[in-house]
C-alpha cells in the first residue's frame, strides 16, 4: 500500500499500525517467560522509587526478592494514599509515592462517596497508549489486513477533561491518552475531525446537548466508516437503538442539510454544526431504502459496508451487548476486537487475537499478585492456574503498591506461558443478604438464561438487595424491548429464582428455608438506562467510564429505578 495514496486518517493509522507491530512483537516475546519480565518491572519500580517518602517508609532499597516485598510492604486501598494525593494536588509536592511526573488524575467510575482521583504518571499513560491503541492497531492489521485503514472511525466517546491546576488534568485516562496522542500528531481538535466521523461538539459537549443525535447523524453521513471504537459495547448498542427509533428524523436532516428544531442544543452549537453539513440526497435515498427493509436482518453491513471491526470492552458484564450486536445488528461479518482489562490504575491485559474474549496479561505494565477468591495466599503470574478465579493486586507506574483492585478475573488458558484471562466481576459487587454470597456473574447468568428461555429481548437489568423487606429479598429491574406475550412477571420471577438457586446453592437453600424471600421483578419504562446514562453524564461522570449499575448500592439509585417502573 503506497503511503502517498492514503488519506490523512490512513497515514495516521498506518503509522500507529507500524508502532504497534513492535509493541505486539514484544508482548508475544514476553509470553514465553512472563515472570521474568514481571519481576524485572517490580525491581525497576522499587529502585526508581527507593528515595520517595513511601519507598523510604518501607525500605525499598533493601528489598531483594518478591517474598521480601510481600512481607515488608502492606496491601493497600485508595484510602491509604489520600493524604499523599492531596499533598500532590494542593501543595505541588512530588517524590511522595512516585518519582514519575504525574500530570493527570483519573476520575473513578465509582458510585459511592466522592469520586476518586487516581494519579496517572506519564509512563503509565504511555503504557495505556501502547496496549490500548498501538497493540490494537497491530492486531487488526495482522488479522484483518489493511483495507480498513483509509477510512474514518465511528468513535463513541466523550473527550472532556477538567484542568484542576495549570497543566494538571482530571478525567478519564483514556481521554487523556488520546488527547496526548492528538497533540503529538499536530493538535487534537484538528486531528479528531480527520480521524473520526463525529465533530468536536460531540467530543467536547456543552451541557444539555443531544450528543447521541450528533454522533448518529455524522456517522450515517459517512458510508465509508472503517471501524467503530466504543469504550463499552453497551454504548454502541444504545446508539443503534437510537438510530432504529429515530431514523426518519435523521435521514430527513441528512437529505435536507438541516438540524431538526426538536434536537436539543444551543444556537452556538447548532450554527457551528451547520457549517459542516450539506444536503446529501443521494446518501439519504440509500439510507431510506436500507431502513425500509427493516431491522430483521443485520443492518450494520448495509449502513457501513466497509466497517471491519468493533473495538471496545464487550466481556464480563457487557457480554449481553456483544451477543445482541452479533445476533441482531452485525451478523458474523463484523469482527469483534475485545479489549483486555484496564482501569485508571493501569493496563492489566491486552488481546492476542480477534473475536476472542480472552486477553493476555501485560507483564511490563504492572507487577501482579493474585489472591484466590477463597484463599489468603498471594501468587505471582507464574503460579496462577487455569480455570481458577483470583482478585488482582497491582504495583503500578504511578505510585500504588500492592494495591487491591477489587477485580475478580478467571484464568481461561495460556498463550505460550502467559495466562489468558477474562474479567468476571467486582468483588465488592457480591450480594449477601443472609450469607449467601451471590456474585454478579450468577445474577447475570440467571437473568440471561431466563430471557433466553422466554425469548425476551433484554436491554439491561439491575438488582437491588432489599434488606428492609421481611424476609429480605432480591429485587430485579428489567428493561426489555417488547413485553412478551403470555409471559407474566411471576413466570420471569420463578425462572430467575430457579436458575439462581442452581447457580448459587446457598441462595437456593435460603429460599427454601424462607430465610430469603422470593425474588421480585419489575419491568422498567423504555430508555430507562439511556436516561440513567444521561443523568450521570450531567453529574460529571465520563461517558467513557459509565457502566450499568448491576447491583444497586445507594439510595439515589434505588429511588431512580423505583420511579421508572412501568405501570
Amino acid at each position: 500500500m503506497n503511503i502517498n495514496d492514503l488519506s490523512v486518517a490512513g497515514k495516521v493509522f498506518m503509522q500507529k499500525y507500524k508502532d504497534g507491530k513492535e509493541v505486539r512483537e514484544n508482548l508475544l516475546k514476553m509470553t514465553e517467560d512472563p515472570i521474568k519480565y514481571n519481576e524485572e518491572l517490580l525491581f525497576k519500580i522499587l529502585d526508581e522509587n527507593k528515595n520517595t517518602e513511601y519507598g523510604q517508609k518501607y525500605d525499598f532499597s533493601h528489598i531483594k526478592s518478591i517474598e521480601e516485598y510481600q512481607s515488608k510492604v502492606p496491601l493497600t486501598e485508595y484510602d491509604d494514599y489520600i493524604e499523599y494525593i492531596l499533598s500532590m494536588i494542593i501543595d505541588d509536592m512530588d517524590g511522595l509515592i512516585t518519582v514519575n511526573k504525574v500530570d493527570h488524575y483519573s476520575k473513578s467510575s465509582g458510585t459511592l462517596g466522592n469520586p476518586k482521583k487516581i494519579p496517572c504518571s506519564i509512563p503509565g499513560q504511555e503504557v495505556f497508549l501502547k496496549y490500548g491503541a498501538d497493540n490494537i492497531m497491530a492486531l487488526m492489521g495482522d488479522k484483518l489486513g489493511l483495507d480498513w485503514i483509509n477510512g474514518r472511525v465511528l468513535n463513541i466517546a466523550d473527550f472532556s477533561l477538567k484542568e484542576i491546576k495549570p497543566k494538571i488534568t482530571y478525567g478519564a485516562i483514556s481521554t487523556k491518552a488520546l488527547l496526548t496522542l492528538g497533540e503529538e500528531l499536530g493538535g487534537y481538535e484538528k486531528i479528531l475531525q480527520l480521524l473520526y466521523t463525529s465533530p468536536p461538539e460531540a467530543f467536547f459537549p456543552e451541557p444539555d446537548t443531544d450528543v447521541r443525535y450528533i454522533i448518529a447523524r455524522f456517522a450515517l453521513m459517512d458510508r465509508d466508516v472503517s471501524y467503530t471504537l466504543s469504550p463499552f459495547y453497551s454504548a454502541f448498542v444504545e446508539l443503534l437503538v437510537y438510530i432504529e427509533e429515530n431514523w426518519k428524523l435523521l435521514v430527513d436532516d441528512i437529505n435536507n442539510g438541516t438540524i431538526n428544531d426538536e434536537i436539543n442544543m444551543s444556537s452556538t452549537v447548532r450554527e457551528s454544526l451547520l457549517t459542516r453539513i450539506q444536503a446529501m440526497p443521494q446518501r439519504a435515498e440509500e439510507l431510506i431504502k436500507i431502513f425500509n427493509e427493516g431491522f430483521n436482518e443485520p443492518i450494520i453491513p448495509k449502513l457501513w459496508p466497509k466497517m471491519k471491526a468493533l473495538v471496545g470492552i464487550g466481556t464480563g458484564g457487557f457480554d449481553n451487548y456483544t451477543n445482541k450486536i452479533k445476533e441482531k445488528y452485525a451478523g458474523e461479518d463484523l469482527n469483534l476486537v475485545l479489549c483486555g482489562i484496564a482501569s485508571s490504575e493501569g493496563v492489566f491485559s491486552s488481546p492476542i487475537d480477534i473475536n476472542s474474549p480472552d486477553s493476555a496479561l501485560v507483564p511490563d505494565s504492572c507487577f501482579f499478585e493474585f489472591r484466590p477468591i477463597n484463599g489468603e495466599e498471594y501468587l505471582t503470574i507464574d503460579q496462577i492456574e487455569d480455570g481458577e478465579i483470583y482478585e488482582i493486586i497491582i504495583t503500578n507506574l504511578s505510585g500504588f503498591y500492592r494495591y487491591k483492585m477489587g477485580d475478580a478475573i478467571r484464568v481461561t488458558g495460556r498463550y505460550n506461558d502467559m495466562p489468558l484471562v477474562q474479567f468476571l466481576y467486582r468483588v465488592s459487587q457480591n450480594v449477601s443478604l443472609a450469607g449467601e454470597k451471590t456474585t454478579e456473574v450468577a445474577l447475570r447468568e440467571a437473568v440471561q438464561r431466563t430471557m433466553k428461555e422466554f425469548n425476551i429481548d433484554l436491554m439491561e437489568f439491575s438488582m437491588y438487595p432489599d434488606h428492609d423487606s421481611s424476609p429480605a429479598a432480591y429485587v430485579f429491574f428489567l428493561e426489555i424491548n417488547e413485553n412478551p406475550d403470555k409471559v407474566s412477571k411471576e413466570d420471569i420471577r420463578d425462572s430467575i429464582d430457579e436458575k439462581l438457586s442452581k447457580l448459587n446453592l446457598s441462595y437456593g437453600d435460603k429460599i427454601k428455608k424462607n430465610i430469603l424471600g422470593k425474588t421480585q421483578v419489575h419491568l422498567l419504562q423504555k430508555e430507562t438506562y439511556l436516561l440513567y446514562r444521561d443523568l450521570m453524564i450531567t453529574k460529571g461522570v465520563s461517558s467513557n467510564q459509565l457502566k450499568p449499575p448491576r447491583v444497586i448500592v445507594n439510595e439515589a439509585q434505588r429511588r431512580f429505578f423505583f420511579a421508572l417502573i412501568e405501570e
